[in-house]
């Protein structure tokens, strides 16, 4: 925990805009995925995970954080949960999306995080399909935001995906995959790299995807089967989750 006392402010405003400015500039927020191979990505969205997070930081009351966002370019597309010890918000800018998470003890922030937005409010969506979109500060906390709140549904997704890793294994050839995926009731819709050495699915089961990813030996057999958060989902994937 950050034990400095807080800067006034309007001060530590002006200071937390312009390092989210300069940590996340425009140019690199709209980025497309085009341009970048999913790698690359995935390490551009965890070096701005920590740039932000750190420009927000602690010790500082609730509006504190939706004026910075909102200094910074970043539209609050949903309110997860506002209450006097928690604050969950879903933000947007460009083509990333984040969900912010706030505690507070006695109006007083604690703790900072800032996670993947895997599980999105419609608000979200819309935000990061319609660059036209009109942004206006939610005005209520989102209906049904247990179904959209990543740290709610966040066990239940690292449950599952050590469920899939172990029923998926290792040993097999790349045939087995498809067939094991589908039989667990998971829908591939998109292949994102198949080679002699590599498989990467693209997986739906309901409103959740996930990325599965095996390296396989020179004779065809796998060696290693990951299962990932997929951050950035096919147009396939997308309607797959919306069924």
């Amino acid at each position: 925990m950050n034990h400095r006392l807080p800067l006034p402010l309007p001060v530590a405003l002006m200071t937390a805009a312009l390092a989210l400015g300069s940590a996340l500039s425009p140019a690199r927020a709209a980025t497309t995925a085009p341009a970048m191979d999913k790698a690359a990505m995935t390490q551009a969205w965890t070096v701005d995970k920590d740039a932000l997070e750190k420009a927000l930081g602690t010790g500082h009351d609730k509006a504190f954080y939706r004026t910075v966002l909102e200094k910074a370019g970043y539209w609050i597309t949903a309110v997860n949960k506002d209450t006097a010890d928690r604050l969950e918000y879903e933000i947007v800018k460009g083509d990333k999306s984040y969900e912010v998470q706030v505690d507070f003890d006695k109006g007083t922030s604690t703790r900072v995080d800032v996670t993947t937005n895997l599980w999105k409010a419609p608000g979200t969506r819309t935000a990061l399909k319609d660059r036209n979109y009109a942004y206006q500060y939610p005005k209520a906390v989102t209906a049904d935001a247990d179904k959209v709140r990543d740290s709610v549904r966040q066990k239940t997704w690292i449950d599952e995906k050590g469920r899939m890793e172990a029923a998926l294994g290792t040993g097999h050839d790349r045939a087995h995959y498809r067939r094991a995926l589908e039989k667990m009731g998971y829908k591939v819709t998109a292949v994102n790299e198949s080679d002699p050495k590599n498989l990467e699915y693209e997986v739906v089961k309901g409103d959740t995807s996930y990325e599965v990813q095996v390296d396989f030996d020179d004779a065809g057999r796998s060696t290693r089967v990951g299962v990932s958060s997929n951050v950035w989902e096919s147009a396939a994937t997308e309607k797959a989750k919306r069924g």
